[in-house]
């Protein structure tokens, strides 16, 4: 779960506040400059038609190419100068033909009488429009000057006598409010942006406290009750929420899987007690007659029988017991080497009876003296181990490999026990843990359940690792150290010893 949860939670505000912010700043920044653009636009016609209604129609009509300087000329010059005088955000007025060539103008830049006014192709239309319809017009886009500036323009058409268009005013004015609004939009949107990020954070904060924390403690209760811890209770959530209901029927899901365990406990632990009075007393009996008929080899076969049947009913009626009775673990330091050796010496005549070599492999850095031993209960934890031993010997085959090993991954102890049998099939693996489930011709399918107890008491874990033959069991345990912290697992610089059956 980690920070996925939060990261969702986090992306489920921001996703749809961006796109929301993103589409607001776009309408908005279209919606201001196109009444930007429309008013500027017409106080641009405005200016310009102003400017026509100033000049002499006929005698502009008159310009030709050489006539710069005469009377005509510098009077509309002089008019022409006296509108941009009028409005700072003037930048040129000039008059041309409408093939494009220049009459007059305030710029010196444009050059003599006739000059070819190349860059009035971008407003063909418009230009085209104002001197067919005798009106005035402001041109739809915005340029670039020589000043690296935004401009815009406005045109009005200089009409005769008789109405006739006989040459257009054009108006250049600062566009420069566009630049103005874009940065201002720019700043609006970083300061929108870091209000999203502090609202961000603000549902970090209060997601963490109110809605991901709550989730976690449930998360580790449901994990504390699938691995049989019942009795912890489940913390409850303060909020009368939908994560307070959940809390409280969890808790009451844990209080009846109690109750019922407990109920089993009871009737497994009774059962057991009522069968192992009767079994007393036949083995007692047994005894009695095997001793009567010491000198009948034949009767004294089917009296030995008995005994070894009435042995493998105490051994089940054990396993009853210790499946019924709750882990009580006597916590103390382990020493790993003596405690294997301890384990070949008890397998020793299962193996000789199967000739089968067991294998030892104990990383450098749990062998004795090298560090402090774990804390475990070793009673348990030999049981364990005993009977995934017990296993792998009954799996593999005639003169066949067993491997009991040991080595450490952080600050867990990882111990291994694998054969080099058939393996398990999906089907038995899916199944392997579950009470009273057994391949076995006499066996009630309590030894896996019992180990997955014992090691889950411990807070660890049992699982079935990949191998490339035969079943690879690993017990992953907490190291919980009594003098000083694990140091940081080592490679594993493995030596072997070797426990063979002649």
């Amino acid at each position: 779960m980690r920070a996925s949860l939060l990261t969702k939670l986090s992306a489920a505000y921001l996703l749809p506040l961006s796109a929301l912010l993103a589409l607001m700043f776009l309408f908005g920044w279209s919606t201001v400059r196109g009444l930007l653009d429309e008013e500027i636009g017409e106080r641009l016609a405005d200016f310009a038609a102003a400017a026509a209604t100033a000049q002499h129609a006929e005698l502009i009509a008159t310009l030709a190419p050489g006539d710069d300087g005469n009377r005509t000329h510098r009077n509309a010059i002089a008019k022409l100068q006296a509108f941009k005088d009028a409005s700072d955000s003037l930048e040129r007025l000039y008059i041309f033909t409408s093939d494009h060539r220049l009459l007059a103008s305030t710029s010196t830049d444009d050059g003599p009488i006739g000059t070819p006014l190349l860059a009035l192709g971008r407003d063909q239309g418009e230009i085209d429009w104002a001197f067919a319809e005798r009106r005035a017009i402001a041109s739809r886009v915005t340029f670039q000057g020589r000043d690296g500036h935004l401009y815009k323009s406005g045109y009005a058409p200089i009409l005769g006598g008789d109405g006739a268009s006989l040459a257009m005013i054009g108006v250049d004015a600062s566009a420069s409010v566009f630049s103005i609004l874009d940065k201002t939009l720019g700043r609006l949107a970083l300061i929108s942006g870091l209000i999203g990020l502090t609202g961000l954070l603000a549902v970090y904060i209060l997601g963490a406290r109110w809605i991901v924390r709550p989730i976690r403690q449930l998360a580790r209760a449901v994990s504390r009750i699938g691995r049989g811890n019942l009795t912890t209770e489940v913390p409850s959530s303060h909020h009368r929420d939908e994560l307070g209901l959940l809390a409280s029927g969890l808790d009451r899901m844990r209080q009846r899987l109690l109750a019922r365990e407990q109920e089993q406990q009871m009737m497994l632990s009774g059962i057991a007690h009522e069968v192992r009075n009767p079994l007393g007393g036949i083995a007692l009996f047994t005894g009695l007659l095997s001793e009567e008929l010491s000198g009948d080899a034949n009767k004294r076969a089917y009296v030995d029988k008995i005994q070894r049947e009435l042995g493998h009913l105490e051994r089940l009626v054990d396993d009853f017991l210790n499946y019924a009775r709750d882990p009580n673990l006597e916590r103390q330091p382990v020493a790993l080497p003596a405690l294997f050796d301890a384990l070949a010496e008890l397998m020793a005549p299962q193996l000789t009876q199967k000739r089968q070599r067991l294998t030892i492999e104990l990383a450098q850095d749990l062998r004795e003296g090298v560090q402090p031993p774990f804390m475990a209960d070793e009673a348990l934890l030999r049981r364990a181990l005993l009977n995934l031993l017990l296993n792998a010997s009954q799996a593999a085959p005639e003169s066949g490999h067993i491997r009991l090993g040991a080595r450490q991954r952080g600050n867990a102890i990882l111990l291994s026990v694998q054969d080099d049998g058939p393996g398990l099939t999906p089907d038995i693996e899916a199944q392997m843990l579950t009470p009273f489930f057994t391949t076995k011709e006499k066996g009630i399918g309590l030894g896996l359940s019992l180990v997955s107890r014992f090691v889950t008491a411990h807070g660890g874990t049992l699982s079935l690792r990949p191998s490339e033959r035969g079943a690879h069991f690993e017990i992953a345990l907490p190291r919980h150290d009594p003098v000083a912290p694990a140091a940081p697992a080592k490679a594993p610089d493995t030596s072997e010893t070797t426990q063979t059956a002649s």
